[in-house]
């Protein structure tokens, strides 16, 4: 048997059934989320960090350890981000540069793990962490479920999308999450990313892993016009890389998902998962179709119409 048909070292049965929360269960101002103009001026949040803390409102970043612990508490699966830091550590965030969330105009590549460690999330106590301490937290005994993992036997433990944010260090930083996850033998995941090279990389290393290729269509964006040009774009859109990575699964944008490369894309085999889901319609609507769901900003086991 070829080692690019080697039996997956997860199930699907084991990433199914569950919610994903979109960087953690979060709950912060929506001006955290607006991407931030670079040179940096001042936080687009800061006033409304300020208004919130002064009228009691708990406010849990994005991608922090809180918003982690909260998935948990709740039951859900999480979606989260990997950065490799300068000295070659491993650092959850989402954005390369660091204005949005930190107010601090650098790129999280371009600084060392103590660099990195004296900066806060929206001003609050949280500091960004490092990947093992989210695996602790998801090999825990708060994550257990009352399912049994298809392949031990075992109680399964509440599962985690995590995403690879490559920049000009795809091996290392493939090699750097996967040496790190090999000590959790007890952690239910994925691995997915933007940057087919990624997948292309567990395709040929670690075939063994579950891999998705994240997308959506990248020909309304004039970023990705810009980066690739036109014809690059829409083959990225049209999805040519997966010839060679072969994803198990694709990440798509929610409006994208049945556009007619997607279904084609789907009819061969490829699981589905969609992000970001922002209402409970649009969650049934996944549910029907047999794909994963990362939410965010409401919760997925209230009532329709209640808050967050």
């Amino acid at each position: 048997m070829s080692r690019h048909r080697q039996k997956k070292n997860n199930t699907w049965d084991n990433l199914s059934g569950f919610r994903y929360a979109h960087r953690g269960l979060f709950h912060q101002p929506l001006s955290a989320s607006v991407r931030m103009p670079v040179p940096l001026e001042s936080p687009l949040w800061k006033a409304d960090i300020e208004k919130w803390k002064e009228e009691g409102r708990k406010i849990i970043p994005e991608n922090s350890m809180a918003a982690f612990r909260m998935a948990v508490k709740h039951g859900f699966g999480a979606e989260l981000d990997v950065h490799l830091t300068w000295d070659g550590r491993l650092a959850v965030y989402h954005d390369t540069n660091l204005c949005r969330v930190c107010g601090v105009n650098a790129q999280i590549e371009d600084l060392t793990w103590e660099e990195l460690d004296k900066l806060r999330l929206l001003d609050t106590d949280e500091r960004i962490p490092e990947f093992d301490k989210v695996l602790d937290l998801y090999t825990s005994a708060k994550a257990r479920t009352d399912r049994e993992d298809t392949r031990t036997g075992e109680p399964l433990h509440l599962p985690l999308i995590i995403e690879l944010k490559a920049e000009k260090n795809v091996k290392e930083l493939c090699e750097a999450v996967m040496e790190t996850i090999d000590r959790y033998p007890a952690l239910n995941y994925c691995i997915e990313s933007f940057d087919p090279r990624v997948v292309y990389w567990f395709r040929r290393k670690r075939p063994e892993v579950i891999r998705g290729q994240l997308t959506e269509n990248f020909c309304r964006s004039r970023d990705a016009v810009r980066k690739w040009g036109y014809i690059m774009t829409f083959g990225m859109w049209c999805g040519a890389p997966d010839i060679l990575s072969r994803p198990d699964f694709i990440a798509s944008k929610f409006r994208d998902r049945k556009n007619l490369i997607m279904r084609l894309r789907h009819r061969l085999g490829v699981r589905q998962v969609s992000w970001t889901i922002h209402n409970h319609s649009q969650l049934r609507d996944v549910d029907r179709e047999g794909g994963l769901s990362i939410f965010e900003r409401f919760n997925p086991e209230a009532k329709p119409g209640a808050s967050h």
